[in-house]
């Protein structure tokens, strides 16, 4: 019978073997299972202006804590910011007491509360060339996080980020997206049309085509299938058919050489 040592240095290695960003992030959810911890979502990049454009990977949360967070919590979490002022892993139950909060940044724990966020383990992760992301692992036990625990977390994210900097080069030059194109290329990648991406954001048709035709631009693609391949090869979107896309890609590269 493996050894519980083996089974966690087993998990470190498939993330530092994963190939593209998708396989790092089905790693880091496995890894993260190990110590109990069923849900997590990462940021990046991790700056202290939330104004910034910040790709959002969720991992076992509800669809609806993705929708809002993307659309408008991602403004009031306090965890990225606070994580950037301190060393290492913390429970953000603990750490944040004490901490002067605003109204809406305590609104929004409670909020994350009810979604299963209410506690949970955080640490800022650090890549080369400045590159930097935030790990936020739910903890869902009635006890505290034994430091193992924290330790455990801190040495995920770090490998993960680390690997993904290696996936994502720098010189694959990400594009810079604001939060609702990222959220367009989001449902784009969950194979959700203009129409029905409108009503699921609530504006009209017309500006998801606008956001579509500035994320061809940027993406410097012609088409949706295209778009969300380079968005999950980018990290910029975490779509549930992901297979499916790269079977679309597969199959129009076989009949282009036809």
């Amino acid at each position: 019978m493996p050894s519980i040592d083996a089974a966690y240095s087993r998990a470190l290695g498939e993330i530092s073997g994963a190939n593209d960003v998708f396989a790092v992030r089905t790693a880091l959810s496995a890894a993260l299972a190990l110590e109990g911890m069923p849900a997590a979502y990462f940021l990046a990049p991790l700056t202290s202006d939330v104004r910034l454009g910040r790709v959002l990977s969720s991992l076992g949360n509800p669809r609806i804590w993705e929708r809002h967070y993307r659309n408008t919590l991602h403004r009031f979490d306090p965890l990225p910011s606070f994580a950037l002022s301190v060393s290492g892993a913390f429970f953000w139950l603990d750490a944040l007491d004490g901490v002067a909060l605003t109204n809406r940044q305590r609104r929004y724990l409670k909020i994350a509360g009810r979604f299963g966020l209410g506690r949970g383990i955080g640490v800022a992760c650090y890549g080369p060339q400045g590159r930097s992301g935030f790990l936020g692992a739910a903890w869902q036990r009635k006890e505290k996080p034994a430091v193992s625990a924290l330790q455990w977390v801190n040495n995920v994210g770090q490998t993960s980020f680390q690997r993904y900097c290696q996936v994502v080069r720098m010189d694959d030059t990400v594009p810079a997206l604001s939060n609702r194109e990222l959220e367009v290329l989001s449902w784009m990648c969950e194979g959700k049309s203009n129409s029905v991406i409108a009503q699921i954001l609530d504006i009209s048709r017309s500006s998801v085509d606008m956001y579509v035709r500035r994320l061809f631009s940027k993406l410097n693609v012609t088409d949706r299938t295209a778009a969300c391949l380079r968005g999950l090869r980018l990290g910029l979107a975490l779509g549930r058919d992901h297979q499916a896309l790269v079977e679309q890609a597969r199959r129009r590269e076989q009949s282009n050489m036809v």
